[in-house]
């Protein structure tokens, strides 16, 4: 009776240490940042700030085209 207990745990132990790992990676991925935000809300952000930058970049392009300094 004893020994069936010890084989069930044993052939179930890989299973419930898969299931352990798993939790473990889950929650270590939602940490967030010292500023509170999550990755996802950071890199967002970042997109964010990038679009702004591509649209200044644009315009200071445009008018370097249109008035050439000669």
């Amino acid at each position: 009776m004893h020994g069936d207990w010890i084989s069930v745990l044993l052939s179930w132990w890989p299973f419930v240490m898969l299931i352990g790992a798993y939790i473990l990676i889950v929650r270590l991925n939602r940490q967030r940042s010292a500023s509170g935000l999550t990755a996802i809300e950071l890199c967002e952000q970042q997109v964010a700030e990038t679009q702004r930058t591509n649209a200044i970049l644009e315009k200071i392009a445009a008018a370097l085209h249109k008035d050439p300094v000669n």
